[in-house]
């Protein structure tokens, strides 16, 4: 089932249990005139109905998101089934024991407020954090790669002939200051450390022609390149 599919089906899904809410009403009630109990009776019922369907149509679970759904389902459903109790104890509270009517409505509007708090933090405010957290991974994994590329790199070009001494003097530079790389927010940092692993690996394959007998005219500078970059990235900060 594709997602408009999934959608759709949840649409006719919430439609038809309304509907039966709807008749429901109109059998139970027909075209008397509702007393304040009933109104606030059949509001709440309606209520509860749409924040039972909350996690119907704001969980999507899928492979990517599998870990991070399932402890948000189990917090929105245990406090929607906390919710409906609650909501139908005042409820059986009011018709048979006639409690305070405004004391109903105060306590069934804090419900419904705090039950929007849950649905915000289970689904939003995590995803949030989430998506945080993975932009956090990715840009540690750039550097990551970087810092396994340049080590890779030291051994080509430690292995050069002293015609490119010069040459090997900047690049070992520049990977040494690879190693005190950390990460920091924005695109600015990601973007120069994409530049830097592109770099490197040129120069690797520079290296690989110098050792099979070629002279590359762009190695000095692909060098000088290097070194600017990984400047330029010292250069950024949180």
């Amino acid at each position: 089932m594709t997602k408009l599919q999934s959608f759709v089906f949840r649409i006719i899904l919430f439609l038809f249990g309304a509907g039966i809410i709807a008749l429901a009403f109109y059998l139970i009630n027909g075209e008397n005139d509702l007393s304040q109990i009933d109104k606030f009776t059949w509001i709440s019922i309606a209520i509860m109905y749409v924040a039972f369907f909350c996690p119907f149509f704001f969980s999507h679970i899928t492979i990517g998101n599998f870990s991070v759904k399932i402890p948000n389902l189990a917090l929105v459903w245990t406090a929607l089934l906390l919710y409906i109790v609650i909501s139908i104890v005042i409820i059986i509270l009011l018709n048979t024991y006639h409690i305070s009517f405004n004391m109903a409505v105060i306590v069934q509007a804090i419900l419904v407020f705090l039950f929007a708090i849950d649905i915000y933090f289970s689904y939003f405010a995590s995803t949030h954090v989430h998506n945080v957290a993975v932009e956090e991974a990715n840009t540690r994994q750039y550097i990551s790669d970087a810092k396994t590329k340049a080590a890779n790199l030291i051994l080509n070009v430690q292995g050069l002939t002293t015609e490119y001494e010069q040459i090997q003097k900047t690049i070992l530079k520049s990977l040494e200051d690879i190693k005190y790389m950390s990460p920091v927010s924005g695109n600015a940092g990601t973007d120069l450390e994409l530049k830097i692993i592109a770099s490197i690996n040129s120069l690797s394959q520079y290296c690989e022609m110098i050792s099979e007998g070629g002279h590359p005219s762009k190695f000095e500078n692909e060098a000088n390149n290097l070194q600017l970059l990984i400047k330029q990235r010292k250069l950024v900060r949180n």
